[in-house]
């Protein structure tokens, strides 16, 4: 059914984030670290995120999730730290004190497809964002402004970028109201709201 509907039927819209919750307040950490949140499943590309964390041995990663890819946290480095959960109201303090987020590294064909919520909680809360180059990316991102893009499934790729914030506080600071910029003006609520409007007053 939905193969046969032309994109005169079919509308976009960015997933956004609470505003209520994740709201700006990132600042440069005395102590660098990298945030990984999410359900440890192939789409986030959790391997990609514990190889970039060998090949980067000085710089700490805390990962936040579980899920069917448990066991390779078992494997850790020990340079990583894991957390199973947090309480969702809890997770803008952990992306404000981070160093910079990472989003999702699968090469799978949905993670080309989609931004997750964390990238999009990220943004909102003015935390540099290291995600993959997707075409779902690409949409909302420009890399080196709004967010480091990097090749998917490439741990090295990932490990330089990470690198370049601990290193670079002028690019962190950078990225952090770049992103923050795009997230205000393409993925907010003031913004998401009308359009969500907008689109549910056509099909009525």
């Amino acid at each position: 059914y939905f193969a046969q509907l032309t994109n005169r039927h079919v509308e976009t819209c960015f997933v956004g984030a609470e505003d209520r919750l994740f709201t700006p307040g990132w600042t440069q950490p005395d102590r660098f670290s990298v945030l990984f949140v999410g359900k440890l499943i192939p789409l986030q590309g959790v391997d990609v995120v514990l190889e970039a964390a060998r090949l980067a041995p000085e710089i700490t990663f805390r990962v936040v999730g579980s899920g069917q890819l448990d066991e390779l946290l078992r494997r850790r480095p020990p340079n990583v730290e894991h957390v199973a959960w947090v309480e969702y109201e809890d997770l803008p303090a952990e992306l404000r004190r981070a160093g910079c987020a990472l989003g999702i590294f699968g090469a799978s064909p949905k993670a080309a497809r989609v931004i997750p919520n964390k990238a999009f909680q990220a943004l909102a809360c003015a935390t540099p964002l290291v995600t993959a180059d997707t075409p779902a990316a690409r949409e909302l991102l420009v890399d080196g402004e709004s967010a480091l893009l990097v090749p998917t499934g490439d741990p090295a790729a990932l490990a330089a970028a990470v690198r370049r914030i601990a290193e670079d506080a002028k690019l962190a600071a950078s990225l952090s109201r770049g992103g923050r910029s795009a997230y205000g003006l393409r993925a907010s609520e003031a913004v998401l709201g009308p359009r969500w409007r907008a689109i549910i007053e056509r099909l009525l």
